[in-house]
């Protein structure tokens, strides 16, 4: 059967299109690369493999992740380099974020859905690949980090070790490596700063901590991470650690780095860490004169339903808490927990049991888990009114979600 060389007997020589991959690539000229691919054989040859590595890149920059992927998987066919696996691994990884940033139009649903889901398999795939061929490929660690924490699950754990192998194979480099490849610095500071990130939602403190200032010490002066979100989650973990004035210092420095656009988020990080050190004017002032109350987050209106009721304000405290409860998705049972509070301190038995139970339901729903702060008000509850069979049964369950609790925090 005649090949597409047999057919195009005009075409330009390998040696020509090489010439003309190396000067659009150095000119960042895309568009005209990837018009190259019109020259290349069906099927492709091993002698065209580098001119389809420059004209699939062309087209990972033009955003055609499937030409891109296509020609990439083709050259893998023909010779596997590291390079290339990683290359095909990249694509699949920026498609993973187009399908992210995507509003699916009306009946597109279930074409983006699957769309994430054929990208997902192929990034896992051409990833794994890559790493047979080079287990230290700092970024290919890294981006796996970046999957599983952001694009695939959302697990911190397996993230984590992907981070911190990447971290490793950085430090294992000699001088001379790190000099010529400057571009590995730039996954080394995103790898702490993500680590510490994850460490820090599995309640890993002291290991949040210790990559939190690695990424400070290491990217200062380089920014490869934005200063606002490395003093950022500085403060954070501080916070978490209970040094509430070292987190009030580092916050503060992240609002003087983030320039003339200040996060809402800022604001109400400060406020918190302001709370916890007893100063209830500071933490109110941050979220009032800076957030206005469209803008303000659940966490917040919580955070100001706190200062309130620690002022003695129930009424306050209580519009406060409905509002954080509008549009809540992660933290409503927070938040029923202290309605809750509120109403069995105040004898309201049937109103505190409701916001318990709610807050219960909520939890089960949202994380699959035990709600231990919940069962614990039901139980007072039960207590207050002498119901006690409720009590009895409440304390078995309370007991039996204790234990629980206590092996998953084994299990970090």
């Amino acid at each position: 059967m005649p090949t597409s060389a047999d057919i195009a007997p005009d075409r330009p020589s390998v040696a020509a299109l090489l010439e003309q991959v190396r000067d659009l690539t150095k000119h960042n000229r895309w568009q005209q690369l990837a018009s190259l691919r019109s020259h290349l054989s069906t099927p492709l040859r091993a002698e065209e493999l580098e001119i389809a590595d420059g004209v699939a890149f062309a087209l990972g920059q033009l955003g055609d992740a499937d030409g891109a992927a296509n020609l990439l998987a083709a050259a893998c066919a023909i010779d596997l380099t590291h390079r290339r696996a990683s290359a095909l691994a990249y694509v699949h990884y920026n498609a993973l974020f187009a399908c992210a940033r995507a509003r699916p139009g009306k009946g597109r649903g279930a074409q983006l859905a699957a769309d994430r889901e054929r990208h997902r398999q192929a990034f896992l795939r051409w990833t794994r690949a890559a790493l047979d061929l080079q287990p230290d490929s700092i970024k290919d660690l890294y981006r796996l980090g970046v999957f599983e924490a952001q694009l695939g699950n959302r697990r911190d754990r397996p993230a984590l070790r992907a981070f911190e192998r990447a971290i490793d194979a950085y430090r294992r480099l000699d001088d001379a490596t790190r000099e010529r490849r400057g571009d590995l610095r730039k996954y080394y500071a995103k790898a702490l700063y993500a680590a510490a990130r994850s460490a820090l939602r599995l309640g890993q403190v002291d290991r949040a901590r210790k990559h939190a200032f690695a990424c400070l010490r290491a990217d200062d002066g380089h920014d490869h991470v934005e200063p606002v979100h490395k003093l950022y989650l500085a403060g954070k973990i501080c916070a978490a650690a209970g040094e509430h004035d070292h987190a009030e210092r580092a916050l503060r420095k992240a609002l003087d780095a983030a320039g003339k656009r200040k996060p809402d988020y800022l604001y109400g990080a400060l406020a918190a860490a302001c709370f916890a050190l007893g100063r209830l004017d500071d933490a109110h002032a941050w979220i009032d004169r800076n957030v206005p109350p469209p803008r303000r987050r659940p966490d917040m209106w919580r955070l100001l339903g706190d200062i309130a009721h620690r002022r003695g304000d129930v009424d306050a405290a209580l519009a406060a808490y409905e509002h954080a409860l509008r549009g809540d998705r992660a933290g409503r049972h927070l938040t029923l927990h202290r309605i809750g509070d509120i109403h069995l301190a105040a004898g309201r038995l049937a109103k505190a049991d409701s916001a318990y139970r709610r807050a219960a339901e909520f939890r089960r729903k949202r994380f699959a888990s035990e709600d231990v702060r919940a069962l614990e008000g039901r139980l007072a509850v039960a207590d207050a009114r002498g119901d006690e069979a409720a009590a009895a049964e409440l304390r078995a369950a309370l007991a039996d979600a204790r234990a629980r609790a206590r092996k998953r925090r084994r299990r970090r």
